[in-house]
């Protein structure tokens, strides 16, 4: 089978992690690779067996490049997405798709108009608990779920400095909330369907040096009527990677990044381990964009699907700014009070 030729566009930690899970038997092959240091791409360059481009534009005018892995700043997103396109390049794009609703709108017609495919970055409900947790609510197992809850936070605020791109408030509306949180809110509307409003609180509360806040607390309202609470922090003692389901007939916990998943059903005094098949997530979902690309078809997570968790994102925002419940519906407007 002939790989889908790819280039790696940025190098940074992220962009590393993709290039050793293309190699794992996805279908694709890292054929060239840039960022904004020389250096960094040369080191990138020998470390894959690719050639260093000097720039994006390069890239695109590479005819041996068929898509593009996207690890750029997240201001630069909607503008690559839309170049790329433009020169007829696949794209994969790392979570947050955009900053704005607009702009995740306006790349995600570029796409449908070049005809490219389009996979975004939300590789967490690829994790094996997550996969068995959805099933479980699926064959209704749960019940009806009253409320989710969890928490995706890292250890390593203390370790930002100000010459990183990821501590510029501008890259960060929200705080924690666009690197890290994001990601459970995929998984959450993934679980249980669209958010309709939220309420959020952003803070900082432990970092000084850097201009970015550290921790996001969320209330979620789900169309379905479920309730929901996200927790996000950059300053955690320990990464922290969970997800509690509160079902009417049964109670779930993912915890471990994904990795166990624990189930008590009603009248249950303990809890007991649901069996789950070992995935590397990220590898799932490079292979899914090579099948995409060679096929024709629609990933999982594309524009559509990826542009609602924007509009998530964006309430939040709001909500963090002006004290108000906001739906999510792109108006902006303050939510009624029940």
């Amino acid at each position: 089978m002939t790989p889908v030729r790819v280039a790696a566009v940025g190098v940074g930690g992220w962009g590393r992690v993709l290039a050793d899970a293309a190699r794992q038997g996805t279908g694709l092959a890292i054929v060239a690779c840039t960022s904004r240091s020389a250096d960094n791409r040369a080191a990138f360059a020998k470390a894959h067996g690719c050639r260093a481009l000097s720039s994006f534009e390069a890239v695109l005018a590479d005819p041996d490049v068929d898509g593009v892995l996207i690890t750029t700043p997240h201001s630069l997103h909607a503008e690559q997405v839309v170049a790329a396109a433009r020169a007829g390049k696949h794209v994969f794009v790392d979570k947050p798709f955009t900053l704005t609703v607009a702009d995740a709108q306006r790349a995600t017609e570029a796409c449908h108009r070049a005809r490219v495919v389009l996979a975004v970055g939300h590789q967490r409900r690829r994790q094996p608990a997550s996969r068995a947790l959805k099933r479980l609510l699926d064959e209704g197992a749960m019940g009806r779920t009253a409320q989710i809850e969890g928490n995706f936070s890292a250890n390593i605020g203390f370790a930002l400095t100000p010459d990183m791109w990821r501590t510029v408030r501008g890259e960060t509306p929200g705080g924690p909330m666009t690197n890290l949180g994001i990601h459970h809110v995929d998984t959450y509307r993934y679980f249980l369907g669209p958010i309709a409003r939220v309420t959020a609180f952003v803070r900082r509360v432990a970092l000084t040096g850097v201009e970015i806040d550290d921790a996001t607390s969320i209330l979620f309202e789900f169309a379905s009527g479920s309730l929901g609470y996200l927790g996000t922090s950059w300053v955690h003692a320990n990464r922290t990677a969970v997800i509690t389901v509160h079902g009417t007939e049964a109670q779930a916990w993912s915890e471990a990044d994904g990795t166990r998943l624990f189930l008590a059903r009603r009248g249950q005094s303990e809890r007991t381990a649901v069996p789950l098949t070992a995935v590397d997530p990220v590898v799932d979902e490079l292979a899914e964009f090579a099948r995409c690309v060679r096929d024709g078809t629609t990933p999982e997570v594309g524009g559509e699907e990826a542009t609602a968790n924007i509009a998530v994102l964006e309430a939040i925002v709001e909500s963090s700014q002006t004290g108000r419940a906001v739906r999510v519906d792109g108006a902006g407007q303050e939510a009624p009070r029940p």
